[in-house]
């Protein structure tokens, strides 16, 4: 059987790695993606040879175009490079950008939606803060004191990455049951409710709660020279101006799998595409048409 068509458009460091990876079960033909070894380059989308099984975009913005190259390329003039009843897979579709595809007659699935990429995604997102940590103080990492917001996927490898590196680590969390199992692995914990009186005790401070948790009234009671490190999704869960105010180092760590480890950032995408093209039986086998 003939290997599916991939089409991949668009992106930074990590789509060069997800290209080498999809390039052991597929074709790939890759735009605006310099350096992935095994693809076939395009300059223009208009020189694509075959019509693609699957198109495959980077994190979207939410508008009806992306930047390849320092042009803008239309959506919809990528995706007429899908045969009938493709599928397009990105990061973050908006419902317009699904409903364009859509009407186009294409299948649409959102990669980061996939639970398996986001447990995956939680460990160079604590690498990725681990190396925030020990860049933004003059001591160690080690024997410090270190705070982690909430106790989710991120929340957890954060937990056992800086214990690992020796950190006296602390979680707090607002249900009784997370910090049950919080206590059952080991860390030391209080409810969030307890936060103001306890986040004058860390050196580093790690939020990963998309919810205004930090804010005026409690990092008036930081320590000096602590860092605080927001790894949720805009807006974060610090209040940043307040921050300033306060001359407190916070540092709103996004998309740190693509900056700590595009590598296996990419790979991990890849994978996930991977998932999704089994389960709906593209992978190593080309669509059949009507």
């Amino acid at each position: 059987m003939e290997k599916a068509v991939f089409l991949c458009a668009g992106g930074d460091l990590r789509q060069v790695y997800m290209c080498e990876e999809l390039c052991t079960f597929g074709k790939v033909y890759a735009l605006g993606i310099d350096g992935a070894e095994e693809t076939e380059k395009l300059i223009s989308f208009e020189d694509m040879p075959e019509m693609a099984d699957v198109l495959v975009l980077p994190l979207l913005s939410g508008g009806d175009s992306i930047d390849i190259g320092g042009e803008k390329i239309s959506l919809e003039k990528l995706a007429s490079q899908v045969k009938s009843g493709g599928l397009v897979l990105g990061g973050r579709i908006s419902a317009k950008q699904e409903n364009l595809f859509s009407q186009m007659g294409l299948q649409v699935e959102d990669y980061f939606k996939r639970e398996s990429l986001a447990v995956k995604n939680s460990i160079p997102t604590a690498e990725g803060a681990l190396m925030i940590a020990m860049g933004n103080s003059a001591d160690t990492v080690f024997s410090s004191k270190v705070l982690i917001i909430g106790f989710g996927r991120t929340g957890k490898c954060c937990g056992w990455l800086f214990k690992a590196a020796g950190a006296k680590c602390s979680v707090t969390a607002r249900r009784p049951e997370v910090l049950a199992q919080v206590w059952s692995e080991g860390f030391d914990s209080f409810p969030m409710t307890e936060l103001a009186e306890n986040i004058g005790r860390f050196d580093t401070i790690i939020n990963t709660v998309p919810a205004m948790v930090l804010t005026e009234d409690i990092l008036a009671s930081v320590k000096t020279g602590c860092t605080v490190i927001d790894l949720a999704s805009k807006p974060g869960g610090t209040d940043f101006a307040a921050a300033k105010r306060l001359e407190i180092n916070a540092i709103h760590a996004l998309a740190l799998p693509g900056k700590a480890a595009p590598a296996a950032a990419g790979r991990i995408i890849a994978e996930s595409i991977r998932e999704i093209t089994d389960e709906r039986g593209i992978t190593n086998c080309r669509q059949k048409t009507d």
